[in-house]
């Protein structure tokens, strides 16, 4: 589930979605892969665990497949 990946809190940069225990907003991750750069390159610029950016991943994936589809 996404929400095990982000949060939102209004104290946390005004509500805005992060990264579940950070102060990285989740937009950070769509403009690095926008402008061509890979999650490792996004991985190395920031103090994240790996885990939530890749569950974070699936997560979002899995809303556009059926269970089928993501277990292939």
């Amino acid at each position: 589930m996404i929400n095990d990946y982000i949060e939102v809190n209004p104290r946390k940069l005004g509500g805005t979605p992060v990264f579940r225990d950070t102060r990285i907003p989740v937009y950070v991750l769509f403009d690095y892969l926008e402008e061509g750069y890979t999650v490792e390159q996004f991985l190395d610029e920031y103090d994240i665990d790996p885990e939530v950016i890749h569950g974070f991943m699936r997560a979002v994936r899995g809303t556009f497949v059926t269970e089928e589809e993501a277990e292939a």
